[in-house]
């Protein structure tokens, strides 16, 4: 068991690493300005990858199978997993906010890792065996805390993209970059999983961990080195110039369902809900694949003034309100035309997939079509 921990950390974790890193500083970035946060999310990446490789590479000069080789293994794990949850947090953040803090934010988020980094190595080398214990689960729960510090950023960030997904799309595009959340969630577990790892550290924890940790770490590079690519598909709608003040503001009146305050009032959109009120009744909204770029052009106004008419006044992102006037829609086919398939319905109601269909219409009426059909008839 011990050889082949050996073998798998020193040898293929450690040239996985080396690799991966290389690749993430080699590979070439299609020229885009947008993409700037994207490569400092790569140096980031590679930079992660290169420093875990060292770390690796010292863990297997220095460590031995005594108790100090235990102490070394620990200090070594919950280094490695501080640093990961920082470069992880901030290459992901990069993924999905055009607006990225530069490096002085990248340098303050990083001063409580590299406190606990320096802190772990000196109580090392410092301290006895005693105390060294006394001081790992000292830092051991200064980690746990910068993990919720890290997920409440990332889930803050995120609320702020599916916002603008949901504020272009109106299909199941706005659910791009899901892999992003998963693997965040991902990251997160296997970093839980390091510090209880190096809490009782055994050769089989060890080895699981280390499996695991390659696993993710392959699927994760090559999903991030191909984001460049996926980055067109959704690249207006991360192109948002609204400022991030109004955006915010404009979340918490979609979700809360408050009125407006001050910037925008109502007879000022009234010549925009006229046209609004023309494309609805001639069912522009059962076109496929509509964006607010496409509804913005048909009535010949801006798309940022648009999406801050259908968040602050309809109280819903462009998404929900397409959805809604779709499902509506629905709802008088299968009365009308109740030999029409739900395939049929679908598509002539403007969704894509049929599943969505399904889904959405069970959200928004809370049974299924059979049901409602049954209720109706």
């Amino acid at each position: 068991m011990n050889e082949l921990y050996n073998i798998l950390s020193n040898f293929v974790t450690s040239g996985l690493l080396l690799a991966y890193g290389l690749m993430l500083l080699f590979t070439v970035i299609p020229d885009n300005p947008l993409l700037g946060n994207y490569r400092k999310a790569r140096y980031m990446m590679a930079f992660a990858y290169l420093f875990f490789f060292s770390m690796g590479i010292a863990e297997y000069l220095l460590g031995n199978s005594s108790e100090t080789g235990i102490s070394l293994m620990q200090t070594i794990t919950l280094s490695i997993a501080a640093s990961q949850a920082l470069l992880f947090t901030l290459a992901l953040f990069a993924l999905l906010e055009v607006r990225f803090p530069g490096w002085w934010y990248i340098f303050c988020e990083a001063i409580p890792v590299l406190l606990l980094i320096t802190g772990i190595f000196t109580a090392y080398f410092l301290c006895s065996e005693d105390y060294f214990n006394v001081a790992f689960y000292v830092f051991a729960g200064i980690y746990v805390l910068l993990l919720a510090h890290y997920t409440y950023l990332f889930l803050t960030i995120y609320r702020r993209f599916r916002f603008r997904m949901d504020n272009y799309f109106s299909d199941l595009d706005a659910g791009r970059l899901r892999w992003v959340f998963f693997s965040f969630f991902a990251a997160l577990s296997i970093g839980i999983t390091a510090l209880l790892s190096a809490a009782f550290m055994t050769t089989l924890i060890a080895l699981i961990f280390t499996l695991v940790f390659d696993i993710f770490y392959t699927f994760f590079t090559f999903r991030f080195i191909n984001y460049a690519y996926q980055f067109y598909a959704i690249e207006r709608a991360l192109d948002n110039t609204m400022s991030k003040e109004t955006e915010t503001a404009l979340l918490e009146e979609t979700i809360t369902g408050n009125e407006p305050v001050g910037t925008y009032d109502r007879p000022s959109f009234a010549a925009l809900e006229k046209k609004i009120e023309h494309w609805v009744a001639d069912k522009g909204f059962t076109e496929q694949g509509i964006t607010i770029d496409t509804l913005a052009s048909k009535i010949l106004t801006n798309n940022k003034y648009l999406s801050t008419y259908i968040n602050a006044y309809k109280k819903q992102t462009f998404r929900e309100w397409i959805n809604e006037l779709r499902i509506e829609e629905s709802k008088i086919l299968l009365l009308q035309y109740p030999q029409m398939t739900v395939n049929e319905i679908s598509a002539q109601t403007g969704f894509s997939d049929k599943s969505h269909f399904l889904r959405q219409f069970k959200k928004q009426s809370g049974i299924s079509t059979t049901d409602w059909k049954n209720k109706c008839v």
